[in-house]
């Protein structure tokens, strides 16, 4: 049985993970720590890749209701404070989400050797061989002229 998560547009697959609850004189304090796999693509390559991810957070959840009177909590602190709602259910998957963007990999790879995509013809250069001409880029020909300088010059 394979556990996911769908938080926007990021899974987590084989999620598992642990969550304390600490009551505290405002709210809940949650304590996450979970482990999973995200979906993405190499960042040279752009092959399909499962990538490992950690998520840790300790996070105060404050009611928006008084559970025992049902009138509003005046809460004064930031807007973006985590709150549980009207239903006094505890939903984590914000705070997930929030977390897992932060501690996603801004450039998986799919291996540390990866010789990503050649940038004339666009071929795998981890599966086969390039046979377009690269060639020199036109952009760089004024350099090539303080390049040929510096030679004469030493």
């Amino acid at each position: 049985d394979k556990s996911q998560i769908v938080l926007s547009q990021n899974d987590i697959r084989d999620v598992q993970g642990a969550v304390s609850l600490l009551r505290t004189d405002r709210g809940l304090l949650a304590t996450l720590t979970a482990a999973g796999l995200t979906e993405g693509l190499c960042s040279r390559c752009l092959v399909p890749l499962l990538t490992p991810i950690e998520i840790r957070f300790k996070e105060e959840y404050i009611p928006l209701f008084d559970p025992n009177t049902n009138a509003p909590v005046h809460f004064e602190g930031p807007q973006d404070t985590f709150r549980v709602g009207a239903d006094f259910a505890l939903d984590l998957s914000e705070g997930m989400r929030q977390y897992l963007l932060m501690s996603e990999s801004l450039k998986p790879l799919c291996s540390q050797s990866c010789a990503g995509l050649c940038a004339n013809c666009g071929v795998d250069l981890n599966s086969q061989e390039c046979s377009c001409d690269a060639g020199a880029d036109s952009r760089w020909l004024p350099l090539s002229a303080v390049a040929s300088m510096e030679t004469e010059g030493s």
